[in-house]
């Protein structure tokens, strides 16, 4: 359940700065959340970054660092 919580607190924080018009969002629908769903619970960290890249998020971004960082801690949760 706290994997839930801190990708939700993830998600609150990216609609603040979309509010502010930093970046463009990913698109809020059915389909990102099972794909970053599949991605963080199955996927590596190279699908995940992959992934950010496809959906407009650039590499240097503060957004990219926190979400590949929330991938690597809740991976060493796993283990």
């Amino acid at each position: 359940m706290s994997d839930e919580k801190e990708i939700r607190d993830v998600a609150r924080r990216e609609r603040r700065s979309e509010q502010s018009g930093k970046y463009k969002p990913l698109p809020r629908n059915k389909q990102t959340e099972a794909d970053l769903t599949r991605i963080f619970e199955k996927g590596t960290e190279r699908e995940l970054m992959q992934y950010l890249r496809e959906n407009g998020v650039s590499d240097d971004s503060l957004r990219f660092a926190e979400l590949v960082k929330l991938f690597r801690d809740l991976g060493e949760k796993q283990r």
